[in-house]
């Protein structure tokens, strides 16, 4: 509906036909909110995956994870230098929450993180999905490049779907983790995949294969290296006209000419 019909409504036949036309405008059902998405990296066949090895070090392991509130108050330069764990020593590397932000969010100097803009019908999610789920949290590895330039950062991911990129014979699903940090990448493939979804929650688990991101350190693209589980929360969304209809109608907007002209 345009704005010029919707003043064309509201002023000739007030704020009820405005409402009525609102009611049968086309909206999004949905979108997510809250929850985390969890990592687990297999740290044997993260190593594996990767062909670079110039040392008896693993050929890629985690150095650093910089959850949501880390991350969120870091800058790139920070990201990429600041040790939460002592040394440059390889960590866990599992039960790491990447937190799904909200629909809006800010960045420190040289972060890119996303916003969630996700919605969907709940009753053909295939069909309707459009936009993407914002991760906050940043991962650091070591890559055994045997020099000092050895630091991959990977977060600030968007959760994106495309039915393109199903594979049956390997199991690929539709989902994908991009990177932001720096540039946009390919990180991961999901791979696996089962999702839950119903009126009051959206599931997502399976496993992560290497993407096309690892292809500069001649990563073995879908390579299998850990697995994750996701849990939000499924949100209505309202239809936007009526939303704007009701605005216009607390303003006073479709009164009568005398009221207008008063």
């Amino acid at each position: 509906m345009s704005i010029q019909l919707v003043r064309l409504l509201a002023s000739r036949f007030g704020t009820g036909a405005l409402l009525a036309a609102a009611v049968s405008a086309p909206a999004a059902a949905a979108t997510v909110s809250g929850g985390a998405m969890t990592v687990n990296f297999d740290r044997n066949a993260l190593a594996a995956a990767i062909a670079i090895d110039e040392t008896p070090a693993p050929a890629m392991y985690l150095e650093e994870f910089f959850d949501a509130p880390a991350s969120r108050s870091r800058s790139y330069n920070q990201i990429l230098e600041d040790h939460l764990v002592p040394g440059s020593g390889e960590i866990p590397a599992t039960g790491l929450a990447l937190a799904v932000n909200p629909s809006q969010v800010g960045n420190l100097t040289g972060r890119r993180s996303k916003p969630t803009t996700i919605d969907f019908d709940p009753a053909n999610f295939a069909a309707t999905v459009n936009g993407a789920i914002g991760l906050a949290g940043v991962f650091r590895f070591r890559v055994d490049t045997g020099t000092n330039f050895n630091r991959i950062l990977s977060g600030d991911y968007t959760l994106e779907y495309d039915a393109a990129n199903i594979d049956a014979a390997s199991g690929r699903s539709g989902w994908s983790l991009y990177n932001h940090v720096s540039f946009r990448a390919e990180s991961f493939n999901l791979f696996n995949v089962v999702m839950g979804l119903d009126s009051d929650s959206f599931s997502l688990s399976g496993d992560l294969g290497l993407g096309e991101g690892y292809d500069h350190l001649n990563g073995s693209r879908g390579a299998i290296v850990g697995n994750f589980n996701l849990q939000t929360a499924v949100v209505p969304l309202p239809p936007a006209f009526l939303l704007f209809a009701a605005g216009l109608a607390g303003l006073g907007i479709g009164r009568s000419g005398v009221g207008r002209n008063a």
